[in-house]
């Protein structure tokens, strides 16, 4: 086929794929300046009989007409010709210049959540317009998703009308076309894998990616909920929980329970609390003196919008950090900033992890909900409000103190001390540096060295 001049016109330079569904190639349009390059897109019908070869006619039509229409956005290639060639059908594509999407997810290397957001919302976009075309896609994958090189738009493509006209084609020459799939296993739905696609197998599929983004794992390495057969993915990703609720909806399951349009998924995502979102992108605040207000309290550590004192604010973060490991801290900060009262924080954050885990962390949390404790935590609250000077035995916790305890801690229990001690200046609130020193040295087991510890900080 290399250098064969299709239709008087378009030269094979290269060949870009075989399979059952036909060949692809990359030509060169010798009719126009420059010899631009095409996609060329090969169907050979399983059989030549003038019955089916009408069927495949019409139907290799009717698809071409429907690519016609698509190639009208601007992030889908251009139909530039079809035509029949000795019983055999061909497709004629614009060529897009750049590199696949592939090319820029790494293993172990996550994506911002504002450069996955805006993944999202260009795909989204292309999926609203194809799908208003009644059309799905039925293959998105980072390999079909290309970066072009002069905008760097995203372009989506290999809309698989040769591969759809191929089973439609080998269903009626008699073969069990619910054993022809469409799609790529890791990326594709249930329904789809069933040979049953609809327009919000394509959201699957693409929110998919965005959780790849996410985490920098491929989807062959998500873990499954063997209960539920919904992906477990939020412990492995640092991810805000709006952005985490949208993407985890739009790979559910079962399709009745995801977004039912690619516009109502760009809604939510429209919707996202940027306030949320601005304050996970903050560095971590450290302890503020005795004259911080009560407001200036809040915005740093735990949040007293979920009525909890520092110390059991503290206390659910150690129990949190079991089960999500070092996102803990940022994951109930962001919670907490919006959780309306205690018994919904606990059920957002339980929203992050497994379903056993569920169980396991509502039972450990219990204390949250204790009457007792909501009346102590509300004295304290009531207290500190009535309260405008500080307790004199509180001391200003100042930075050097900070780095003074992180180097005390890292020669008892090693480099996961500045982790412990950062955790402990964004949960601890305003408390004396005797106050603070006792809670680093509950991280260390060994009662003598912990001992030890506070009587070098505090002698």
């Amino acid at each position: 086929m290399l250098g064969q001049l299709l239709d008087g016109r378009y030269q094979v330079v290269q060949v870009l794929g075989k399979g059952g569904f036909g060949q692809t190639y990359i030509a060169q349009d010798t009719h126009r300046p420059g010899f631009p390059k095409c996609v060329v897109k090969h169907l050979k019908p399983v059989t030549r009989s003038p019955e089916f070869l009408e069927i495949a006619r019409r139907l290799f039509n009717s698809e071409a007409e429907t690519l016609e229409q698509l190639g009208n956005h601007d992030q889908i290639p251009r139909l530039l010709a079809y035509f029949e060639s000795n019983q055999e059908f061909l497709l004629v594509q614009e060529f897009i210049e750049g590199h696949t999407l592939k090319a820029e997810l790494f293993p172990n290397q996550p994506w911002t959540e504002e450069k996955v957001i805006q993944l999202l919302q260009q795909v989204l976009g292309i999926l609203q317009f194809i799908h208003s075309h009644n059309v799905i896609h039925r293959d998105i994958k980072p390999d079909n998703i290309i970066r072009r090189q002069q905008d760097g738009k995203l372009v989506l493509i290999d809309f698989g009308a040769v591969k759809q006209v191929q089973t439609q084609l080998l269903t009626v020459a008699g073969h069990t076309g619910a054993t022809i799939i469409i799609g790529t296993p890791g990326y594709m739905s249930t329904e789809q894998g069933q040979g049953k696609p609809r327009p919000n197998s394509d959201i699957y599929s693409l929110g998919i990616i965005g959780i790849q983004s996410l985490t920098g794992l491929h989807p062959i390495n998500f873990q499954e909920d063997p209960d539920t057969g919904e992906i477990s993915w939020q412990h492995q990703a640092n991810v805000s929980s709006g952005l985490a609720s949208v993407l985890s909806k739009m790979v559910l399951h079962h399709f009745k329970q995801r977004y039912q349009s690619a516009a109502e998924v760009l809604q939510a995502l429209k919707h996202l609390d940027t306030k949320v979102e601005a304050q996970l992108t903050q560095p971590p605040s450290f302890i503020q003196p005795p004259q911080a207000s009560l407001s200036q309290q809040n915005s740093i550590g735990y949040s007293s919008a979920c009525i909890l004192s520092p110390e059991n604010y503290s206390r659910l973060e150690t129990i949190l950090l079991e089960f999500v490991g070092p996102v803990a801290s940022r994951l109930l900060r962001q919670v907490a900033a919006s959780a309306p009262n205690r018994e919904e924080l606990i059920s957002q954050l339980a929203v992050h992890l497994r379903g056993n885990q569920q169980i396991d962390f509502k039972k450990k949390t219990m204390f949250v909900l204790e009457k007792s404790t909501l009346f102590q935590e509300v004295t304290v609250k009531s207290e500190t409000k009535s309260n405008n000077l500080p307790s004199p035995e509180l001391q200003v916790i100042s930075d050097s103190f900070v780095h003074q305890c992180e180097r005390e801690l890292a020669d008892l229990i090693g480099p996961i001390a500045k982790f412990l001690v950062q955790k402990a200046v964004r949960s601890s609130g305003q408390i004396s540096r005797a106050e603070f020193v006792k809670v680093l040295a509950s991280q260390i087991p060994d009662p003598q060295k912990a001992l030890q510890f506070q009587q070098r900080l505090l002698s």
